[in-house]
């Protein structure tokens, strides 16, 4: 018999064998189902004295008008309070702001530079604060002089959150915040007739890498 023959006839054989080998087996098979996971809430609420509602924002709680270089402004009555709702306990509370400046129209003849909403950096380095009480405790000392010009300004806020504050109380309590602001004697003419316009934040974070 040729060779080659032959090989493959072992070959077939080889295979035929392999197959002969399997059997069937039963199986069932059973699921677990409507597994669900649910993420919880942090909940900041705000009020301030005359929007009494707890609710997710206020507005124009702190306002001035006709302001002068070398004017403070305590504001005495105004505050926002804080409160929380939600299911989860979270780590800390921190504070900061942004900012704009509005220009005025028409043009001030008197104001030297037309163009400050482009830079508002520089107003809000004006606007020294000079009181931060939340919960009865004065934080000004927590604000960074990030630009080192020895004063706490807006300008310094939003670059250096105050941080690690206490968390506000759950249902209907609440901690106040109260703010006051000094237009420095340096402002110049550059500021004549411009507006700033100030957003504090207040966020709840979760945990203390925040």
């Amino acid at each position: 018999m040729d060779r080659r023959i032959l090989a493959a006839v072992l070959v077939i054989g080889l295979v035929a064998s392999a197959g002969a080998g399997a059997y069937a087996y039963f199986s069932d098979s059973e699921s677990s189902t409507g597994n669900t996971f649910a993420a919880g809430t942090l909940d900041l609420k705000i009020v301030d004295r005359d929007e009494p509602v707890w609710g997710d924002g206020v507005t124009a709680t702190w306002t001035a008008t006709n302001m002068k270089p070398g004017d403070s402004f305590a504001f005495g009555v105004e505050f926002v309070g804080l409160g929380r709702s939600g299911t989860i306990t979270p780590d800390h509370l921190e504070i900061t702001c942004d900012y704009s400046v509005i220009e005025e129209v028409p043009q001030t003849e008197s104001d030297t530079d037309p163009h400050t909403d482009q830079n508002p950096d520089s107003m809000a380095k004006q606007m020294n604060i000079t009181r931060f009480l939340y919960n009865a405790v004065d934080y000004l000392p927590s604000i960074q002089d990030v630009d080192f010009d020895g004063k706490k300004t807006f300008y310094d806020l939003k670059r250096a959150p105050v941080d690690n504050l206490p968390i506000p109380q759950i249902a209907d309590g609440q901690q106040n915040f109260r703010l006051s602001v000094e237009f420095l004697e340096g402002a110049g003419n550059e500021f004549q007739g411009d507006t700033f316009d100030l957003t504090m934040i207040f966020t709840l974070n979760q945990d203390s890498s925040q």
